[in-house]
């Protein structure tokens, strides 16, 4: 849960590390490959974009901009001269990509790399000698108070002012620890510098194994996100596991994997896969060597995970061998067959609710995922209705649909769902560039369920969820409950591959293009706006900023004309039903403390700089966990509700651990879970 989270100020060292990835220098053979891809993007941008834009020199600016603040975001690698250099071309940038001219991104990579190689150093030698703890000094983080160093003898003094911070947090954890009572300070803090320095070492190893095409990636987004901020570039690569996740399915072992200084180690056994049935795979193993059939044992130690992932992962009935490290030292060759597996926590499920005695349906769809590769793989709209099938079996008085955090998906997929609420009818309007209308619809006449609903809502429930939640509202067909508004994605966007000649992303990758916008039938944008719940309540998110409002370059909000459509039957007063809900939730505790939350969390964002003494740097962070403190019972509030698996899932609970402990996570959150408590009050009101 959010409240789980600490300080995300906290986990700077690793957002830090995270944020930056480096390259080794490419060949002159990529830079035709990189030519051709860069002229196919500024055609696709200029010919189909539903908002193309006059590449100039403010444009140029921009691009600028958002590109340093892509590849070095932290201002911890490049030198002030070094920017100065750069913005000798602050304004050529935009001939550079009409002419596909790569001057500019190989002296920026290669700049980078040095300074990088020079961090590197600075590290090894600042952590070779202990701290002084005692000394006034503080780290600065805020974007507007760091700044690039001006020479190298600065970027040195800031390097070590944020390993002393890493080693400083390390420390005081060390302090914490029980088992640490009495050990002296000098020797902790040789403790918390050597597992600092392991940490930053295994970074630098990993981010020098990055090819410089990782790079390109921000190079060409610094233009296309300056067309809007869903319109961007895909490696082959990347457009590979966008398909994974998307569809909730992928082709492999079934393993998960972490890199362990170099290592692919195994994580976890997923219930059901290749490597669980056949069982000589093992948490903690460590993967050495894979062969093909038919191919020579490739070494896989040091690779980066991705690369390491690409040669275990395969197409289903394919056969692979791995040779395994085992935790006791032995070494083990392992054959597997490959197979297809799905990503349970990608799919919709559901539970029954019980309160006062009467039953409710809770569909929880975490995205609206589709299978690009298999026209015959899993999608929401088939899942969704095999559950409601199964929940009107128990005899449900009403349903909850919960789209909180869904990012949205697939277009067709929503609107495929949104008709099993209602008959045949609208559900959204799309328009391109050129101002041509689409009125996307539901032609099926059959209502598969019509009894109450109420659609559950957050501020980043987007994009396809939203088109579900505006049809509900704008039909009268559901009470949409939840956070002030909705993200605010209000555009369509498709995968356009960038190999004109074979039209596959596999050798130069794919343009994500934002290519129309949608409107609800009543004429509004979702964009920017959002959908606004009939019954707002105050959440976590209330004051982040966090949508799309937010976004740079972000497409603006207008409004078009209303379709006819045929509202549902009113049968309940939503006048009524909001009145009821606001006397309910009068003066309630629990909302003025996520209120209070809400807004002690958006402060600490404003925090830019932390102290390097020790003691006052443990005051503030023994001030700021104590205010954290206050908002623990958010954590521990208890419903009412009774939450069980539906009947057809009583079976799997018996033979799939995981899955029954997976399921049980889930239904324990759900009996701690406020908004779902008000919403199933709320099916109450309208039954």
């Amino acid at each position: 849960m959010l409240m789980k989270k600490t300080f995300v100020l906290l986990s700077f060292l690793s957002m830090c590390f995270l944020a930056f990835c480096f390259c080794t220098p490419g060949n002159a053979n990529d830079d035709e490959k990189y030519k051709t891809i860069i002229k196919n993007i500024r055609n696709t941008l200029t010919y189909m974009h539903y908002r193309p834009q006059v590449i100039n020199d403010n444009f140029s600016e921009d691009v600028f901009k958002m590109y340093f603040e892509k590849i070095d975001p932290g201002k911890r690698y490049l030198l002030q001269s070094d920017m100065d250099e750069f913005e000798k071309d602050i304004h050529n940038l935009d001939d550079y990509f009409n002419n596909q001219d790569l001057r500019f991104y190989h002296a920026t990579i290669d700049t980078l790399f040095i300074r990088f190689q020079e961090a590197k150093a600075y590290s090894e030698e600042i952590l070779k000698t202990p701290f002084d703890f005692t000394k006034d000094e503080e780290l600065l983080i805020g974007e507007e108070v760091v700044q690039y160093a001006k020479n190298k003898t600065e970027a040195k003094d800031l390097w070590r002012k944020y390993l002393k911070y890493n080693t400083l947090s390390e420390l005081v954890r060390l302090q914490e620890d029980s088992t640490k009572v009495g050990v002296p300070l000098v020797e902790l803090e040789k403790e918390a510098r050597e597992k600092v320095s392991e940490n930053i070492s295994d970074f630098f190893r990993r981010q020098l194994k990055l090819k410089k095409d990782k790079f390109l990636t921000s190079y060409i987004n610094s233009f296309t996100e300056k067309y809007d901020p869903h319109t961007s570039f895909f490696s082959p690569q990347d457009k590979d596991d966008f398909d994974v996740g998307i569809s909730g399915q992928l082709e492999g072992i079934g393993a998960r994997l972490q890199d362990k200084k170099g290592y692919a180690t195994i994580m976890e056994i997923v219930i059901g896969g290749p490597a669980w049935k056949d069982g000589q795979l093992e948490v903690g193993d460590q993967i050495t060597h894979v062969k093909q059939k038919g191919e020579d044992q490739v070494n896989i130690v040091g690779l980066l995970l991705d690369e390491a992932i690409r040669h275990i992962r395969g197409k289903k009935g394919t056969e692979v061998t791995l040779t395994v490290k085992k935790k006791d030292g032995s070494i083990k060759d392992i054959k597997l067959v490959r197979d297809v597996i799905e990503q349970d926590e990608v799919f919709a499920r559901s539970a029954v609710v019980e309160k006062d005695g009467e039953k409710y349906g809770v569909i929880y769809l975490p995205e609206f995922y589709t299978n690009f590769n298999d026209r015959n793989g899993r999608d929401p709209s088939n899942d969704i209705t095999k559950e409601i099938n199964e929940l009107k079996k128990e005899n449900i008085k009403g349903l909850v649909f919960d789209i909180r955090y869904n990012g949205g998906g697939s277009l067709e997929e929503v609107v495929e769902i949104a008709g099993l609420f209602i008959p045949k009818g609208p559900i959204v309007q799309v328009r391109r560039s050129d101002g041509q209308m689409r009125v996307h619809e539901d032609r099926d006449p059959s209502v598969l369920y019509d009894g109450p609903l109420v659609i559950l809502v957050n501020e980043l429930s987007a994009s396809a969820s939203e088109i579900l939640a505006a049809a509900m509202q704008d039909y009268g067909r559901a009470v949409i409950v939840g956070s002030n508004k909705t993200f605010g994605k209000g555009t369509v966007q498709q995968f356009i591959p960038l190999d004109q000649r074979t039209f596959s992303p596999d050798e130069y990758g794919a343009l994500k293009l934002t290519i129309q916008k949608f409107y609800r039938i009543s004429g509004g944008s979702t964009q920017l706006k959002g959908v606004t719940p009939d019954i707002v309540l105050t959440d976590l998110l209330t004051y982040a900023d966090i949508s799309e409002g937010n976004s740079h370059d972000a497409l603006p909000w207008d409004q078009i004309k209303e379709i006819k459509f045929d509202r549902w039957p009113a049968k309940f007063n939503l006048e009524e039903v909001k009145a009821k809900s606001a006397n309910r939730l009068k003066d309630n505790a629990y909302l003025k403390l996520i209120d209070e939350a809400a807004r002690y969390y958006k402060d600490t964002e404003k925090i830019d700089r932390f102290s390097l003494n020790l003691e006052t740097y443990k005051q503030q962070r023994k001030v700021r966990e104590e205010k954290a403190k206050m908002f623990d019972s958010l954590d521990v509030y208890k419903t009412s509700l009774k939450v069980q698996p539906p009947k057809h899932e009583l079976e799997k609970f018996k033979t799939d651990t995981v899955f029954q402990e997976r399921r049980k996570d889930w239904h324990k959150n759900m009996t701690n879970d406020f908004y779902l408590e008000e919403s199933i009050n709320i099916l109450k009101d309208i039954s």
